[in-house]
């Protein structure tokens, strides 16, 4: 009990989980691919992986968690956890931003079709919610990312350590509460703020606490493995047997979605990191890589789907099965071209832009 989790150690299982969280994210547009240029439908199962989004978000919270272990009521502290964030998530965000843009201004058609080809380009910069899609699509959960780094900014600054845990159950109630009381809002800053995904990121505050201060039985991490496995399939069967594999209706509701998803992420989270802390699983090096890439693979793979995708359905518009074709060179592909951003572009501008020694998760939510 109360066992403090060592500063210098690294959590390999939150990298792999964070790689798995990628790919899953990965397949789910790759599903949006075979839609618009195949006439089959073999990937309808993987449109639950926007789950990956829900699994970063769980990600989140226990990362937050682990780097300011210590650090409240310190000014200093407050100020740097700030700029350690802002400056990961937005230069390497902004250079994909510019790239779509750069193809807006070539050919209009080409971006945001869902929002009418229509863009804001300074919100879309800045992560702030709008109506309109941002040029980078997927950079709509980087606001939620930017919501947690304020808030844990504010904590850190205002209230000491022993504190912060109620501060955050309060901000849980509210969240529920003005749900119940307001219903869904319109406004995209107080949708944000109200959202109830942003339950998953205090579900992964609460996890890290109980890894932290509590030593689970060395089957735990199994059992729950196991239960967020059964849970999941769960979850995929009903689908399919009552909405026929639909995923938006779980999507695109943010109760549901949390619900499903955030339970599936936490009870998966927990039992990796258990199962890494009772030596039942070492993982293969590549797949912890995968998760140092993820952020990378994140933001390019649309782009890189999009392309090749459509390249390679030139070549196979005739075989029936055309999307087996184009899975097998979109998977690599988007795995390379994360790995190259990550080594060409993040990696250096974390050197250049992080002042001080990089925190044990280093890798952004």
């Amino acid at each position: 009990m109360g066992q403090e989790v060592k500063k210098t150690k690294r959590i390999v299982s939150i990298q792999v989980c964070r790689g798995l969280a990628a790919l899953l994210v990965v397949l789910a547009h790759l599903d949006n691919i075979e839609t618009k240029y195949c006439s089959t439908h073999l990937m309808r199962l993987f449109q639950h992986g926007v789950m990956g989004v829900d699994l970063f978000f769980v990600i989140s919270g226990i990362v937050i968690s682990v780097v300011t272990v210590g650090k409240f009521g310190s000014v200093q502290n407050a100020f740097t956890f700030l700029h350690h964030r802002i400056a990961r998530i937005y230069p390497i965000y902004w250079i994909y931003t510019t790239i779509v843009l750069a193809a807006f201004l070539y050919n209009p058609m080409w971006i945001n079709a869902g929002s009418g080809h229509k863009v804001d380009i300074l919100q879309s910069y800045l992560l702030i919610p709008t109506h309109v899609s941002f040029l980078v699509m997927q950079g709509w959960t980087l606001s939620y990312e930017v919501y947690f780094y304020l808030i844990f900014f504010l904590l850190m600054l205002l209230f000491p350590a022993r504190a912060a845990g109620w501060v955050l159950a309060a901000w849980g109630v509210a969240i529920v509460s003005l749900n119940l009381w307001l219903g869904e809002s319109h406004n995209p800053l107080v949708g944000l703020a109200t959202d109830p995904l942003v339950l998953e990121f205090l579900a992964g505050c609460v996890i890290f606490q109980i890894y932290r201060r509590a030593r689970l039985h060395r089957i735990a991490g199994i059992l729950l493995i196991s239960v967020a496995v059964l849970w999941i399939t769960g979850v995929i069967v009903y689908n399919m047997h009552v909405h026929g594999g639909d995923v938006k209706l779980i999507e695109n509701h943010p109760w549901l979605r949390s619900s499903l998803y955030g339970t599936f992420a936490s009870f998966l989270l927990l039992g990796a990191m258990e199962m890494e802390r009772s030596g039942f699983v070492r993982y293969f090096h590549f797949l912890e890589a995968i998760g140092d890439w993820s952020y990378s693979i994140y933001l390019s793979h649309l782009m890189v789907l999009e392309l090749v995708g459509r390249i390679m359905f030139r070549f196979a518009r005739n075989w029936h099965y055309s999307i087996l074709l184009i899975d097998a060179v979109c998977i690599p592909t988007a795995l390379l071209v994360g790995y190259l951003s990550y080594v060409f572009l993040e990696k250096p501008l974390m050197a250049l832009l992080y002042k001080s020694s990089k925190p044990k998760l280093h890798q952004p939510a």
